[in-house]
C-alpha cells in the first residue's frame, strides 16, 4: 500500500540530469524529482558541488534539467536515504 509521500510525487517530473562527454548517451539522474523547473534550476549548483564532491571527474559533464517520467528519487538523494 502506498503513503502519502509516494502519491504525492507525479510520474512526471523534473530531474538535475549528467550527460558524460564521452558519450551523451551516458545520462545520470543526479538530483530531483522537482515538481517545477525553477525548483531544480534553484538546486542545480548545490547538486552539481556535492557531485563532484562525491567524484572530481564529474566536473567534465554536462549538466541539464529534463522533465521525465519517472518515480525514483536522482542518485544523490539515493545516497543520502541509505547513510
Amino acid at each position: 500500500m502506498r503513503g502519502p509521500a509516494r502519491n504525492a510525487v507525479n510520474a512526471e517530473n523534473y530531474y538535475i540530469v549528467a550527460t558524460a562527454p564521452s558519450d551523451p548517451a551516458l545520462r545520470v539522474k543526479i538530483s530531483g524529482p522537482y515538481l517545477t523547473r525553477q525548483a531544480a534550476k534553484a538546486d542545480l549548483e548545490a547538486a552539481i558541488s556535492e557531485a563532484t564532491g562525491i567524484d572530481p571527474s564529474a566536473r567534465r559533464y554536462r549538466y541539464s534539467i529534463s522533465l521525465l517520467e519517472s518515480r525514483k528519487p536522482g542518485v544523490i538523494q539515493h545516497m543520502a536515504s541509505h547513510s
